[in-house]
């Protein structure tokens, strides 16, 4: 399918882990190479100079291979920032690449590393005491119990 007619989650403050799942689907299925910028940082810019020190290369230097990484990292924040309601978009203001915006909204709404294995341990007790309700019909326990494997895939 080609992603021109798939339409991009809208992140609003609410259901993160929803969020970030179909947001990583949406950026790989409509340029991988997005994804991971996203994941490991801007594609780099750099000169190397005689002594064979690397530094960023001034924009007047650019060359059109240069440009086309240009591009692709401010495609990769605009595939971002197409995804994030107005309400978000003052947590990520100040964030200058695809990763930072990223990383921001992990940690604003997974928290820590720490709060992350405190939540999936949380989870893995729902997980391991989870029983049927008496008379709770098959599709809501199995919405139940597919809300708590979910949440602790989207965590990692």
């Amino acid at each position: 399918m080609n992603s021109k007619y798939v339409k991009c989650p809208v992140f609003d403050g609410t259901d993160y882990g929803w969020w970030k799942n179909r947001m990583m689907h949406f950026i790989q299925g409509t340029d991988y190479e997005c994804w991971v910028i996203i994941e490991n940082g801007p594609l780099a810019i750099t000169t190397t100079n005689v002594n064979g020190v690397s530094s960023a290369k001034a924009p007047k230097d650019y060359t059109s291979d240069d440009y086309k990484k240009a591009e692709k990292n401010a495609r990769t924040i605009s595939l971002l920032q197409s995804g994030i309601g107005e309400s978000e978009t003052s947590r990520i203001a100040g964030c200058k690449t695809a990763k930072q915006i990223w990383d921001s909204l992990a940690l604003a709404y997974e928290g820590t590393v720490q709060v992350k294995k405190q939540r999936i341990d949380l989870l893995m007790q729902q997980y391991e005491s989870f029983r049927m309700h008496e008379d709770e019909p098959i599709k809501s326990m199995s919405s139940r119990f597919s809300a708590i494997t979910n949440e602790v895939s989207n965590l990692g």
